[in-house]
């Protein structure tokens, strides 16, 4: 009755959305699939550590199970908050879990189900710093400051010292600027970047005529379009995210056939 109440704004999957609306949201939405093919370094990480066949299958069936749990505990924890606090009954719609959980259970069972939800957004986040506190150690200055005169001891102190700044950069950053721009910000890095090393990704695994020369102009193309599309304004009409990994794809395999591979390779 709550659902029926708020209207098929919050009671259906679309948001109340028909026809072609109902259409380019479906699109947009799923765009976000193709920055997981292999576009994301936190993820390909953890498939890279996989040791065998035998472990593959089960991380598979791991994974696909806990993302469908996700999905449809995130869709009935946002359906039962509707029910008990309404469509504007929360000041701040993000704390609808916690509420959610707080309200229903006793607070020693609704702090475990807060705690797994924050440990599984601690698990993609401190990949992220040790990603990035790497990148900057390793691959800006070792080679660029340093150069030859790079010890272990003074690249493990630098990527600990890399790790804390950003993650109060991460911090401040999470109180100052708008959610919604966060949430903005991700998706036109997840076309950008994300998008682009799938298709580099995919590739590199599938087509053995693909080689290391067609790479750079690949990355080139997926930068400058991301940047192109959002300013023109068309990611409003069709997602950066699809029109991104579409490019640059046309281009990779473009760029294949155009440009020689290196001798041997």
């Amino acid at each position: 009755q709550a659902l029926e109440t708020a209207g098929p704004k919050y009671s259906t999957i679309l948001g109340g959305l028909t026809g072609f609306s109902a259409l380019v949201f479906v699109i947009a939405e799923f765009s976000w699939f193709f920055g997981y093919l292999g576009g994301m370094p936190q993820l390909s990480i953890r498939f890279m550590a996989i040791k065998d066949e035998k472990n593959a299958k089960l991380a598979r069936n791991v994974g696909v199970g806990w993302t469908i749990l996700a999905y449809i505990g995130a869709l009935l924890i946002g359906w039962i908050g509707i029910a008990i606090f309404g469509p504007t009954g929360l000041t701040d719609q993000e704390a609808v879990m916690p509420s959610v959980m707080l309200t229903l259970f006793p607070p020693i069972i609704a702090a475990i189900f807060i705690t797994g939800a924050v440990a599984a957004m601690l698990s993609t986040a401190d990949s992220l710093l040790i990603l990035s506190a790497t990148e900057l150690s390793e691959n800006l200055l070792k080679p660029f400051v340093y150069k030859d005169d790079f010890d272990p001891k003074r690249s493990l102190k630098l990527s600990r010292i890399s790790t804390v700044l950003l993650g109060v950069i991460a911090l401040i950053a999470a109180y100052v600027v708008p959610s919604n721009l966060i949430y903005t910000i991700v998706g036109y890095t997840w076309a950008g970047i994300g998008d682009t090393f799938s298709v580099i990704v995919i590739l590199t695994l599938f087509w053995k005529r693909f080689h290391g020369k067609a790479v750079p102009p690949t990355i080139i193309t997926g930068l400058l379009f991301t940047i192109f599309w959002i300013s023109s304004g068309f990611d409003a009409k069709v997602s950066a995210r699809l029109m991104t990994f579409i490019v640059t794809s046309i281009v990779a395999i473009l760029a294949t056939y155009i440009i020689k591979p290196e001798e041997g390779a």
